[in-house]
């Protein structure tokens, strides 16, 4: 019976355990940074790329950010109706377009998602209260977004799926006959420990092959590999305000503005705060939001000490407004959370973005 354990259960059990490892890997789809890139690509969205990066559940917050941190909406927060004493009651959040704001059709289509449709200017929206709906039209703009990139070549149409259940259907498989021959060595009363070692071998094996199967796998095409890249040296530039926050300085040409003092470092401190911004929604795309957040709240700080950009701070201070204001209003936080949690976490960074700035 060893040999019979050996040959259908251990066996076929290391055998799937290697597939599903090689099928991970091809799943996994790395692409090597050029170098820091500094500012998207031209003609980039924040939605196609989320779906580029495989970011589907942090998308429509980072497609939300995009719309402030660009002037086109605002976020707002009704203070007086956030509760008192911590109590678990979130106050309400909502949005209000800016005066002569125009939008692309994703845009739009993540607007109508969250807050229904009629957008005009001025008009205070809040989030849907219907969570199954919003789920269903937030889906069908990252439906929608994945099949424009399929159509431009740049994606497979249809996720690879078919590899992952056959080799849990087969790891199944696998599990029942190893559990049946543990029952029939316990029934004949077969000696010796190597039959049940290789057996439970087989069965642990079996069940990592499962654990390690990767979902359904969105499908890069060669076409797509150049944005990829560019996208890889925008993390590794974000990511060096993870390393060290509170000295990151560097500008889009590297230099180093700190200890200059002249009305002209003080411009151009100023246009990389404005860079910086920009990057705010592919921060959170990376999952690094809370030390990008913390470079723009330093960064803002330096602008308001600085001698000679008073009417160049009109310009930033929208988010200088915006980051002022939710840290005053930290229930913020918990009124988008309520979102976040209707759509079962497809939109589920908007809460922690303005967590991070807060704190």
């Amino acid at each position: 019976m060893l040999i019979t354990a050996a040959l259908f259960g251990l066996a076929p059990a290391l055998l799937l355990l290697v597939l599903a490892i090689v099928e991970r890997a091809r799943s996994v789809q790395r692409v090597s940074s050029p170098g820091p890139r500094f500012a998207p690509a031209p003609g980039a969205t924040v939605l196609y790329d989320a779906l580029l990066l495989d970011a589907d559940r942090r998308a429509i917050a980072a497609a939300l950010i995009d719309l402030a941190v660009r002037r086109k909406v605002r976020l707002l927060v009704d203070a007086d109706a956030a509760p008192q004493g911590g109590g678990r009651k979130r106050a309400p959040v909502a949005i209000e377009v800016v005066d002569g704001a125009t939008f692309a059709p994703e845009e739009l289509g993540v607007l109508e998602a969250l807050f229904g449709p009629d957008h005009t200017s001025g008009r205070v929206r809040r989030f849907s209260s219907d969570g199954r709906a919003l789920h269903r039209r937030v889906r069908a703009v990252l439906d929608e977004a994945e099949s424009g990139l399929a159509a431009a070549g740049l994606l497979a149409r249809g996720r690879r799926g078919w590899a992952t259940y056959l080799l849990r259907v087969a790891a199944t498989l696998v599990v029942g006959v190893c559990l049946l021959l543990l029952l029939a060595a316990w029934a004949v009363s077969e000696p010796g420990a190597a039959l049940y070692v290789v057996l439970f071998a087989g069965l642990v094996i079996a069940i990592a092959t499962m654990v390690v199967a990767p979902a359904p796998w969105r499908r890069f095409r060669p076409a797509a590999q150049p944005m990829r890249e560019h996208l890889a040296g925008m993390r590794e530039y974000i990511a060096l305000a993870e390393a060290e926050p509170l000295r990151f300085s560097q500008s889009a040409d590297g230099a180093e503005l700190r200890q200059d003092v002249s009305p002209e470092a003080a411009s151009e401190r100023l246009q990389r705060f404005l860079l910086n911004e920009r990057l705010l929604p592919y921060a959170v795309l990376f999952g690094l939001e809370r030390s990008w957040t913390s470079v723009l709240r330093t960064e803002s700080q330096e602008l308001r000490l600085a001698d000679g950009v008073d009417g160049a701070l009109e310009v930033a201070g929208g988010v200088i407004e915006v980051i002022e204001l939710v840290g005053g209003v930290v229930h913020l936080v918990s009124a988008v959370g309520d979102l976040m949690d209707a759509t079962g976490g497809v939109v589920e960074v908007v809460g922690g973005v303005f967590e991070a700035v807060s704190s």
